[in-house]
């Protein structure tokens, strides 16, 4: 499994980032969006994270998350941020398990459509945000 990042033209949203691909061999299985700026919590944020059903719960969103980290802490962040869904339990007990925590703000309901891997997607959830604070 190798990971690597492209970063792609978001220039026009007014928002820089970079997605992490998790392949095996020539075969994308997985990947994670980091968006650097404009962010809710002021922080750069993993966003998008997805992995292939029959891939899941095989270290894949742990490897993507600890790449976004490491980038985050190579640009000088001292903290990342990401929400989840509240319904979305093995999700916030990943996170919770690599160290990330409340970031003390309401959850937050999403309702309507975003843009998301270029298209729109309808959505009505409500989001916790976490925070984690990198180590140097």
């Amino acid at each position: 499994m190798a990971l690597v990042d492209a970063r792609l033209p978001l220039h026009r949203l007014g928002q820089a980032g970079t997605y992490f691909v998790a392949w095996d061999g020539d075969e994308p299985v997985a990947h994670a969006f980091v968006a650097w700026n404009g962010t809710k919590l002021a922080a750069p944020e993993i966003q998008d994270v997805w992995v292939a059903p029959e891939r899941r719960r095989g270290g894949i969103a742990s490897e993507l998350t600890r790449a976004a980290e490491g980038e985050a802490r190579r640009r000088g962040a001292d903290r990342i941020s990401l929400s989840v869904g509240i319904g979305n339990g093995p999700a916030r007990a990943l996170y919770e398990k690599l160290g990330y925590e409340s970031a003390g703000v309401e959850p937050e309901r999403m309702k309507g459509t975003i843009l998301i891997r270029g298209a729109p997607l309808e959505v009505d959830d409500t989001l916790l945000y976490l925070v984690k604070t990198l180590e140097s």
